[in-house]
């Protein structure tokens, strides 16, 4: 009988316990199946429908319809800022749209093999050549080169190109302004993504392996708790992080430096893409459904402690963690209640890394008051810690007990329906991770106690 090891075992369980169901939104009213999907945010997706010929812009929070008609069918679309690129291989037709006014701003007769938004417009390879189309719609350089020819073999951020050359294992940067092109890296495998991560940073993935090359040629390998596959695509993520996709797998996760999470997910498409950092549309026309991954980290306070430093002072100390990086400015916070209706907010100031401290005057107050630390980010995830309570009378203070706090409260947005029955989903995930745990156990006791009768037998 084939044994699985106790390390495969206990990922396997990992595993089994993060599996996570997406937000399922809207799907849009169209008669006909997309070929190629885009985003310029997570409020509205451009699809490209061949039957119709035509794109659609779709609003996701109005359920708005909007067509755009082409005279041809296009098969992929690109977004770029208020602009997309839609064209056909076949017909050798693009054009750009401005996505405001709906309407169509140039058009091109050109092979187009795949296309990539960058900052001022859209980079294009038509199978011998990389193409620019500037802010001004139009043509603006070109540079002869081959590539890998697939559309997850390049990316762009800012004013550098980064892509797979014809050898599918040497990647290349390219300065779109200048035209300086250069070799940075040689992989000893078939490369089959590339997302640019900053103008001198750049993931790559390859079967079993997602790593980061800088522009002078130096490699960061990224640790991976299982072995992807081939078909591993890449996305940007939050904090210099990169989502990736494992499309065999079925696994959606975030990896940096600093950090890797993943989860298997049950629903899974195919037509894909990114309308915000660590954020994921999927859409599965065949099943009519939509499908938003959030992978966005709430902030945690994991400590907070509050003492009385003076005859009106209160003095908050707080560890507060933001993996995504992006607290809103001003925070955290020390929000200070006393019940009737009056509140203040006293900004904290950072001591060292995720170390915050705050002395709070409470002389302006009278009676029983509540404070409590508050951490938001530009996502509107919140958490606060649990609330420190203190009578002040005549300007002082005159009842208070030191406290330190290490439970926090997620404040974030209320959960909708869905996002309720992820987590009975999840806490059947977590009962089935509890009762292999328990499997476990009894399997390593009972080759214990097989070992020992077999060491009594051997002694007899």
């Amino acid at each position: 009988m084939h044994m699985v090891s106790h390390a495969t075992l206990a990922m396997l369980m990992v595993l089994s316990t993060i599996i996570i169901y997406p937000q399922q939104l809207a799907y849009p009213p169209l008669g006909t199946y997309p070929s190629s999907i885009s985003s310029p945010g997570t409020d509205a997706l451009i699809l490209a429908l061949p039957a119709e010929r035509s794109v659609t812009m779709y609003e996701i929070g109005t359920g708005s319809l909007w067509r755009i008609e082409l005279g041809f069918q296009p098969e992929d679309v690109v977004v770029s800022g208020y602009r997309c690129l839609a064209y056909s291989r076949i017909q050798r037709r693009a054009v750009v749209i401005d996505l405001v006014s709906r309407k169509v701003l140039n058009e091109f007769e050109m092979r187009v093999e795949a296309a990539w938004a960058y900052e001022d417009g859209f980079v294009v390879h038509d199978g011998q050549r990389i193409i620019v189309i500037g802010p001004e719609n139009e043509v603006v350089r070109s540079f002869r080169t081959g590539y890998a020819g697939s559309p997850w073999s390049g990316s762009a951020f800012g004013k550098s190109f980064w892509y797979v050359g014809d050898d599918l294992k040497t990647l290349n940067v390219l300065d779109i302004e200048s035209g300086e092109n250069k070799m940075v890296y040689k992989h000893d495998d078939k490369i089959t993504s590339v997302l640019a991560i900053s103008e001198d940073r750049a993931a790559i993935s390859s079967r079993g392996y997602i790593g980061i090359v800088r522009a002078d040629g130096s490699l960061k390998d990224l640790k991976l708790p299982y072995s992807v596959s081939e078909l591993t695509r890449l996305f940007p993520a939050k904090a210099g992080r990169v989502v990736f996709v494992d499309e065999i797998s079925k696994v959606v996760g975030i990896i940096g430096e600093d950090l890797v999470e993943y989860r298997v997910v049950e629903e899974f498409a195919t037509l894909i893409t990114s309308p915000a950092p660590s954020k994921l549309f999927m859409l599965d026309p065949s099943a009519s459904k939509l499908l938003l991954y959030d992978l966005t980290f709430v902030p945690e306070i994991r400590e907070a402690k509050f003492s009385v430093a003076g005859r009106s002072t209160v003095r908050v100390e707080a560890v507060v963690v933001d993996a995504d990086r992006d607290i809103e400015p001003g925070q955290p916070q020390v929000v200070v209640d006393d019940g009737r209706g009056n509140r203040i907010i006293v900004p904290m100031r950072g001591v060292s890394g995720d170390r915050y401290s705050a002395d709070v005057d409470l002389s302006a107050f009278s009676g029983r008051l509540t404070l409590k630390v508050v951490a938001r980010d530009e996502e509107g995830h919140g958490a606060e810690s649990r609330a420190f309570e203190v009578e002040v009378g005549d300007g002082e203070i005159r009842t208070a007990t030191a406290l330190t706090v290490t439970a926090t409260t997620d404040i974030s947005p209320a959960q909708s329906a869905p996002d309720i029955q992820q987590l009975l989903l999840m806490s059947v995930e977590l009962l089935f991770f509890l009762v292999l745990v328990g499997a476990l156990v009894l399997v390593a006791l009972r080759a214990r106690r097989t070992g020992r009768g077999r060491s009594r037998r051997r002694k007899a």
